[in-house]
């Protein structure tokens, strides 16, 4: 009904309404054995939504979220997180937010979705806020972003959830167990500005969640620290149009021993050769303390090999395989497969 509403609404010409959306048909499989593949999963998420301008700065978003799956569940609506994200078979807004933006300043307030993004070939950062290839994690809070000169910006994201409405699955001892109430918010400075040595992204960032995080005598603050940095090569001739891009991010829990909460990702490959084609290589590394978005394992070695190929501007598909090597005797290895394809509109 939401989306047939703005499809009508644009078909008649409200040239107020900007109607978008992306539907993503995706197969995963997950085994403790590296060609063991084929008995998988397969779902299908579907995104749309649409954009309506009050005038020059002021505007709203409303977005519908779905995951349907092979083993067709029963389709119900929700207006909270279930499952730790937004379960298979439910039906919720992931954005919904009102907008205010002119040259300087950008503010979003209600629900909508956001993470650190890092300009590498899978486009993810392993901080907080990513959502992973099932679940959907929005931010029910407030967004503002501030442009401080040419080439700087800085963000500030605060998130404000009842515990089981939370739409993120929280890892291990950052649980928030401690309150009724969630709160987390994450500043950063970034820089995406190509400067002369061919670096496209710069970044800095700040992630805070008090009395969440259980350790040895009790609940404290998760404070955490990263930064970023894509180097990006343009080799016209060699890769007709596209780039070598080299990506890598480094973060430290400070709340805990350095030797413990330490995690760091290198990724390189090439970028849109032929404006069709995208290959990458990445290595995670995560110590124990560091709690991660579930994109990434906790205490574990990563090596991950992605290839994307634009069908068209509008159609794309992708495939992944991943080893995950946890130093914790009692996990095994995981080897990880999915091929998607993305539909945007």
């Amino acid at each position: 009904m939401f989306a047939a509403f703005f499809l009508n609404a644009n078909a008649q010409g409200n040239s107020n309404f900007d109607l978008s959306g992306n539907a993503r048909f995706a197969y995963v499989s997950s085994s403790g054995e590296a060609l063991e593949h084929f008995e998988g999963t397969s779902f299908l998420r579907v995104r749309v939504g649409a954009f309506y301008t009050i005038n020059e700065n002021h505007g709203f978003k409303a977005r519908l979220a779905t995951t349907q799956s092979s083993e067709f569940p029963e389709v119900s609506f929700t207006i909270q997180a279930d499952g730790g994200g937004l379960n298979r078979g439910s039906i919720s807004f992931d954005e919904f937010y009102y907008r205010f933006k002119n040259e300087q300043t950008e503010v979003k307030a209600g629900r909508f979705q956001y993470y650190p993004k890092v300009l590498s070939n899978a486009g993810r950062s392993h901080f907080r806020f990513m959502s992973n290839n099932i679940n959907i994690h929005w931010v029910d809070g407030i967004y503002v972003k501030r442009n401080l000169n040419e080439d700087w910006y800085g963000e500030i994201a605060g998130e404000y959830q009842p515990r089981n409405h939370t739409s993120y699955s929280y890892r291990g001892a950052l649980n928030f167990g401690n309150s009724e109430h969630n709160l987390a918010s994450y500043l950063a400075l970034e820089n995406r500005t190509r400067d002369d040595n061919n670096f496209i992204q710069k970044g800095f960032g700040l992630f805070v969640a008090p009395d969440a995080y259980f350790k040895s005598g009790g609940y404290s603050t998760y404070l955490a620290v990263m930064s970023r940095m894509v180097y990006d090569l343009p080799k016209p001739d060699a890769l007709n149009g596209g780039s070598f891009r080299i990506a890598a991010e480094i973060g430290q829990n400070l709340n805990t021993t350095f030797e413990d909460g330490t995690s760091a990702v290198l990724s390189f490959g090439v970028h849109n050769f032929a404006d069709k084609h995208q290959l990458m290589v990445e290595f995670a590394k995560t110590d124990s303390d560091w709690l991660t978005p579930n994109v990434y394992g906790p205490n574990s070695d990563e090596v991950e090999f992605r290839y994307r190929y634009f069908i068209t501007d509008d159609l794309n598909i992708d495939f992944r395989y991943r080893i995950r090597d946890s130093r914790s005797d009692f996990v095994d290895t995981n080897y990880n497969f999915f091929a998607r394809a993305t539909y945007s509109f």
